[in-house]
């Protein structure tokens, strides 16, 4: 079995020696631009006196996420916008907006009062919150509902080397650990024709139609493919875009390239689809379905997750409820987090809610633990070492293995990981559509007819399918394991939140006993 658990209960344990930036994923500085993302470096920033050193994360520098209680209690907004005056910032809480209400917080831009958009900054400015001793200055249950906007990114393999120092072009006795094209001759299993399937909810890029391996549709057209999308969902998370970054108003992945001149194939295009068909091949007679909320360069926005998360979780409220036209799931996959500037690794907040509502539901959370190779817990994953509460589903938390069960050198690992399961070298579906820039270093002519001799093309994807290696990649196949072995149980659609905890759990203690 491609699956292996840890000795021990998952459990956060502080690590003094750990490096500030351990943990932080690294970007490009245009990627950064294009999302307003910053660096916080605690040797770079400034810091409230008398409090410990933050430790690295990525956040939107002009984004503030500001509690639902604070912004719809008019005393209360006029109070913190009054705060932040003197700083030179202002919060624009008239353009505050939200994915759910009642659930989450509300994302406000942060502007300059002076014209000075550079001297914007999102943790500088919740700094001088805390510090400030005016008469004007905010109690500290109010400060705790304004926090920063993280921006969290996909788990997937970098590229060839994989953190190993090998070359970006492998030479012919290398083996590449990054996305290649491949081809797959063994057939996808048979999918059952069943009256009802266990669903899977994959937060991800979204899925392009017309991939041979899978069929999809529109929940509204209420047909049993393997992938449902949700054009409804899309809109609205559509309405809300508010970086340079291209709207996700569509359930499709895209677009295939960067937005540069160069016309290579985009970081993360195909990284929901390559999950789809990893539960494809393990879970045939599961149905997917998918939330498109991660950009093609593997990042999304805290907000946004938070948002898809309770959106989910009011489709299983709203189905045990008797509405017939929810859609609810069984298991939340998740291949994305990001690092908390919390040096006591105890953030939780508004993500934390929203997984944990789920999990109230009855609703396991399978989480990627990260490719840093470093044990600094990568969240959401990292909940799984918080206590849950009585009568929940658990949250299991991934990293990956080689093919030889050995752990992954790129993979995360800590006492807050769960499990293990194969993320190196996995071979899955991928958007035929994509082919870059990067040509065979050698093309002649053939004898056949409308064929030629070339050396490898590394950026032509038309054969449908892909080689590529992630903690993205290793937490749907611990969910396949998850499902089969809750599929054991029956597939019926569970009305009551503890049978479903129960359920689950029982399915993860079979898959530990064997």
């Amino acid at each position: 079995m491609r699956l292996v658990f840890a000795d021990h209960e998952p459990h956060l344990k502080p690590n003094p020696r750990r490096d500030h930036m351990s943990g932080v994923p690294e970007l490009a500085y245009s990627t950064l631009d294009r999302h307003g993302g910053r660096v916080l470096a605690p040797g770079q920033v400034v810091r409230t006196a008398g409090s410990s050193a933050p430790v690295g994360t990525i956040y939107r520098y002009d984004r503030l996420l500001v509690d639902e209680s604070v912004i719809l209690d008019d005393e209360a907004r006029r109070r913190l916008e009054g705060a932040v005056r003197p700083s030179g910032m202002s919060l624009e809480s008239r353009s505050a907006s939200a994915l759910v209400t009642g659930q989450g917080p509300y994302r406000v831009p942060v502007v300059s009062s002076h014209g000075d958009q550079a001297g914007v900054d999102a943790w500088s400015l919740l700094q001088r919150l805390k510090t400030d001793t005016s008469d004007e200055s905010l109690p500290s249950e109010l400060l705790d509902k304004v926090r920063l906007e993280h921006l969290m990114i996909c788990s997937k393999g970098t590229g060839p080397g994989m953190g190993t120092g090998e070359p970006p072009h492998p030479g012919p006795h290398q083996l590449s650990l990054g996305r290649i094209p491949v081809d797959m001759v063994a057939p996808m299993p048979e999918r059952k024709k069943l009256d009802r399937r266990l669903r899977v909810a994959v937060l991800d890029t979204g899925v392009p139609p017309g991939h041979p391996a899978f069929d999809v549709s529109d929940r509204t057209e209420g047909k049993d493919t393997f992938v449902v999308v949700d054009h409804a969902f899309q809109t609205r998370l559509g309405q809300h875009n508010d970086s340079p970054a291209p709207p996700l108003d569509d359930p499709w992945d895209g677009p295939v390239h960067e937005p540069t001149l160069i016309g290579e194939v985009a970081s993360h295009f195909g990284h929901g689809t390559f999950i789809t068909g990893l539960l494809r091949q393990m879970s045939p007679d599961v149905q997917v379905y998918s939330l498109r909320v991660v950009h093609n360069d593997g990042l999304s926005y805290e907000h946004e997750i938070i948002g898809a998360l309770h959106h989910v979780a009011d489709q299983i409220e709203a189905a045990r409820a008797g509405d017939a036209e929810a859609f609810p799931v069984d298991v939340v996959v998740l291949a994305l987090g990001y690092v908390d500037e919390d040096a006591d690794d105890q953030p939780g907040g508004w993500m934390g809610s929203a997984v944990e509502r789920l999990t109230k539901l009855g609703i396991p959370v399978v989480a990627a633990a990260g490719n840093q190779s470093s044990d600094r817990p990568f969240y959401p994953a990292a909940f799984a070492a918080h206590g849950q509460p009585e009568n929940a589903a658990p949250i299991v938390s991934v990293g990956a293995l080689n093919p030889n069960l050995e752990v992954a050198m790129f993979s995360n690992e800590g006492p807050w990981v769960s499990c293990y399961a194969t993320g190196a070298g996995l071979v899955s579906t991928y958007p035929c559509e994509a082919e870059g820039s990067r040509e065979p270093e050698r093309r002649s002519k053939s004898t056949m007819r409308n064929r030629f001799r070339e050396s490898y093309d590394f950026d032509d994807f038309s054969s449908g399918f892909a080689v590529w290696s992630g903690t993205s990649f290793a937490a749907p196949v611990a969910a396949a394991y998850l499902l089969n072995a809750m599929a054991e149980s029956g597939v019926e659609e569970v009305q009551d939140a503890v049978k479903a905890a129960e359920r689950a759990h029982a399915a993860l203690s079979r898959l530990k006993s064997r």
